[in-house]
């Protein structure tokens, strides 16, 4: 990789960066120094590269990456970082620089997504699977779709999502089975959208 000028990059060093490099290689060392054992267990498929202050691009071999991966994502939280995970082509925003007045998609995985777009969420919602089985949309605190897959979910069956709402508080919080991810999906366009119209295309039960 040829060399960054952070000067003509024209943006500020973070030393955030350098403590997330260190803590990631703390956990998960660098190739370089290991006896062949340890780099064949090592996650990595190349060392992480790390452009001080400014980024730390991470390389891993695809069966690592169901455990890896959230450790990279709730380390770059724990310092207040961005974490982009290209594969999922999903941003991964710390809490405290995501808008408190936005409606927010949050993923049990620890990826956030502030205001997403209508047509955002087919792909967005894709995602949800039995790792990262839930995902809510929340427009207002105690005001949210929600969506659940798998045995996290209650034991609930493949293909079949658990779906909720809520309004505010416990009376007013609901339940619904769907076996349709495009049903699924449209309930949260329409919520995303302040339509109502997902109330009566589901049957919704009283959670409590």
């Amino acid at each position: 990789m040829a060399e960054v000028d952070q000067e003509d990059l024209g943006i500020e060093t973070d030393e955030r960066v350098d403590a997330f490099h260190d803590d990631l290689l703390s956990e998960y060392p660098a190739l370089e120094g290991l006896t062949t054992a340890d780099a064949e267990a090592s996650p990595w498929s190349m060392t992480p590269e790390h452009v001080p202050g400014l980024f730390v691009i991470t390389l891993m071999g695809f069966s690592d990456a169901p455990k890896v991966a959230p450790f990279v994502v709730g380390l770059a939280e724990a310092h207040g970082l961005v974490c982009f995970d290209p594969q999922a082509m999903r941003v991964h925003n710390p809490p405290d620089i995501v808008a408190p007045d936005v409606p927010r998609l949050d993923f049990c995985d620890g990826g956030i997504v502030a205001d997403p777009r209508p047509g955002e969420l087919p792909e967005l919602l894709g995602q949800v699977d039995h790792r990262n089985w839930f995902a809510r949309l929340e427009t207002r605190p105690g005001w949210f779709m929600q969506v659940g897959v798998g045995e996290r979910a209650g034991g609930l069956p493949d293909g079949v999502f658990g779906l909720e709402y809520r309004e505010g508080s416990a009376d007013r919080h609901f339940r619904v089975l769907v076996p349709d991810t495009d049903a699924m999906v449209r309930a949260f366009q329409d919520y995303a959208e302040g339509h109502e119209r997902w109330k009566d295309a589901l049957d919704w039960q009283p959670l409590a």
